[in-house]
């Protein structure tokens, strides 16, 4: 079995696989920013690897090329299997104090993203978000307290809320300590 490249970081998978579907649809990057509603700076930074930007960021990207948001993150070949041992899990983002990593990036054309999300504890819920798909947060460990257009949740270790994320949304760790969970974008 031939070993895989590593040494391409995820944000440098993301980027080259970006450019390539904006440009084999000839978007510009100005034109691409109308549709996306990302500024053309930040498209750049993605673009040259320069950020890693939210899973919600990489979603309107996913849409406005019209492919799944999980091809972004897998490798090149075609595989029915993904196959990840946790060391080999690829950091892909951090923003208000999440950190994302991806565990079935080596599995293209996917139908969901699965990733394993860290929270930071925070003394207050950051900016809600929202975006085109539906999601699931399963807690592995820790608390969230998880806040959905309006209504508060407490989460513990083996609560599971599954919802539209056209709605606002934002989770926090609580008690002063990291959660962790498993979180699909569908």
């Amino acid at each position: 079995m031939k070993r895989q490249d590593t040494s391409l970081s995820i944000e440098g998978l993301v980027a080259k696989k970006i450019r390539e579907a904006r440009l084999r649809q000839g978007f510009t990057l100005q034109k691409f920013s109308k549709l996306t509603e990302i500024s053309v700076p930040m498209l750049s930074k993605i673009e040259n690897a320069k950020v890693s930007s939210p899973i919600s960021t990489y979603a309107k990207i996913a849409k406005g090329l019209e492919i799944p948001l999980g091809e972004f993150f897998s490798e090149e070949k075609t595989i029915s299997l993904s196959f990840v041992k946790r060391q080999e899990r690829r950091q892909y983002t951090q923003f208000a104090g999440y950190l994302g990593e991806s565990i079935a990036f080596k599995k293209p054309h996917k139908k969901m993203e699965p990733f394993v999300l860290s929270y930071s504890p925070k003394k207050a819920l950051p900016s809600p978000y929202q975006h085109d798909n539906e999601e699931l947060i399963f807690v592995i460990e820790g608390r969230l307290e998880f806040q959905y257009d309006g209504s508060q949740y407490i989460l513990n270790p083996g609560d599971c809320v599954y919802f539209d994320a056209n709605k606002k949304h934002s989770a926090r760790a609580l008690n002063g300590k990291g959660a962790q969970a498993l979180v699909v974008d569908a």
